[in-house]
């Protein structure tokens, strides 16, 4: 599998609003989104290192934890999955969880603030049987998280001269960082660097989700030999976060619900359907409507399934 620079282009109108949009959604690999492009670029990594095995984590329906455990099942490795939550509500849902578990993937349900030690303790033990197990940070962010990004970027780049286009704004969903650190890397790369990039958070808050993708931007910039300090060059919106990940306002569902149904463009309130209501009503604001915009459709369609 090398298709991971795959980028598919669309275009809607919404709210009077010519908006383009990157179709992560609908990525033809284990069941699209922003990581199942992160997987394909793990897996050849994996693959080329002679790892058989992953230690990972993230929530009950974590879009992460879905792709790295169907991309493992493909393989033949072992992984295993620290599921921050409740057993009651994993081993109940369907959506991500459901596809985690019909994987075959080895779950452990823990508390959030035992992550790391969970993590630890399954590494050694999976070296003491002995695998060659790899250590994927949640969410995807080690170096192939990103890197893979950067490349869509310049498939993306590569597109748009065709057509010539080249959007003003990039508005995509941003969660643990490495997508917004690759998407921002990428467009300098690409000499996109006036391409405003515009992250929309859907849990964390300011100070440290900003910084989180500065410093994977530094680190990113840094393999690919691009001398720039991210500080001060991101933004992170968190005006949309309605009380935490997987929250959302009785207005933010009616306004995608909505959109779904004049487009056929499926959107969760977890991800991108938080990033999308966050681009239009940050677009209203700012007065934005007379600009290029480009919405990255980041997936998360399985959430809508839960």
């Amino acid at each position: 599998m090398t298709n991971d620079n795959i980028v598919i282009l669309d275009q809607i109108i919404v709210d009077q609003l010519n908006i383009m949009m990157v179709r992560d959604d609908l990525y033809p690999f284990y069941y699209g989104g922003s990581k199942a492009r992160k997987a394909v670029a793990y897996e050849q990594m994996l693959r080329q290192d002679g790892y058989n095995a992953i230690v990972t984590c993230g929530g009950v329906q974590s879009n992460h934890n879905r792709a790295m455990a169907l991309m493992c099942a493909r393989n033949g490795w072992r992984c295993h999955l620290c599921v921050q939550d409740t057993d009651s509500r994993f081993f109940k849902e369907k959506g991500n969880a459901q596809l985690c578990r019909d994987a075959g993937a080895e779950v452990e349900i823990i508390a959030p603030q035992d992550t790391a030690a969970a993590m630890d303790n399954a590494m050694e033990r999976l070296k003491q049987e002995g695998f060659n197990p790899y250590y994927v940070i949640g969410g995807g962010h080690n170096l192939p998280g990103g890197t893979c990004f950067v490349d869509a970027v310049g498939e993306l780049k590569r597109l748009c001269d065709n057509i010539n286009y080249k959007p003003d704004y990039i508005f995509h969903a941003s969660g643990t960082g490495s997508t917004q650190a690759g998407i921002a890397v990428g467009l300098d790369l690409a000499g996109w660097s006036d391409v405003k990039l515009v992250g929309i958070s859907v849990a964390r808050q300011q100070q440290r989700g900003e910084q989180v993708i500065i410093d994977y931007a530094n680190r990113l910039a840094a393999h690919y030999g691009l001398d720039k300090d991210y500080t001060g060059h991101i933004t992170f919106i968190t005006d949309f976060l309605c009380g935490g990940y997987e929250q959302y306002t009785p207005a933010m569902k009616q306004y995608i619900d909505r959109v779904i149904g004049e487009t056929s463009i499926i959107f969760d309130t977890t991800y991108s359907g938080k990033g999308f209501y966050g681009m239009m009503q940050t677009v209203a604001a700012r007065g934005l409507g007379n600009k290029k915009l480009l919405f990255w459709h980041t997936g998360g369609l399985l959430n809508r399934l839960k």
